[in-house]
């Protein structure tokens, strides 16, 4: 039986699930968005290749035109600017990923909760048809029992011990 009929279902986009990426980019200023960027930008590899260079360029041009000779007081005092900016930008792009990683966790939670929703009544519905069909579900609820139970943990289902080595 096609429930369906002949309609595309998009599973990402279902109504009951938001996106944790759409929450958080909404919740976001324009500040913390370029935040969000310059940090980005600053943790990639060619960044870290591109400040060396510039840095072995500024010292080669430093010594040959004695603009700034050793030990390099102002690329250090340039150097010192740059990373006390980077310093409050980057914190300020590590809290909103800490934001966004909590409202992933909520969704990812009320997700986990809808799906163990369904899968309880959907057990309960296959217990109750087993039961008018005359069928012997005691074991089966008394597994499910022992999982529904939160001071107990299910045990392990009989057979052989796993070797050891």
């Amino acid at each position: 039986m096609n429930f369906f009929k002949g309609k595309k279902i998009d599973f990402r986009s279902h109504p009951a699930l938001r996106n944790p990426n759409d929450v958080h980019a909404a919740s976001l200023s324009m500040t913390e968005r370029f935040c969000q960027k310059v940090g980005a930008a600053t943790g990639a590899p060619l960044t870290l290749v591109a400040v060396i260079i510039f840095q072995l360029i500024w010292i080669v041009v430093g010594h040959v035109t004695k603009m700034d000779p050793f030990p390099f007081v102002f690329m250090l005092t340039v150097s010192n600017v740059v990373q006390l900016i980077l310093i409050v930008v980057l914190a300020v792009a590590g809290k909103q990923q800490a934001a966004h990683d909590q409202i992933r966790a909520e969704e990812d939670h009320a997700a986990l909760s809808r799906v163990l929703y369904h899968a309880e009544a959907q057990e309960q519905l296959m217990l109750k048809l087993a039961e008018k069909a005359g069928v012997d579900t005691s074991d089966i609820q008394k597994i499910m029992d022992d999982l529904a139970s939160s001071s107990t943990t299910p045990s392990a289902p009989a057979g052989p011990a796993p070797a050891t080595a």
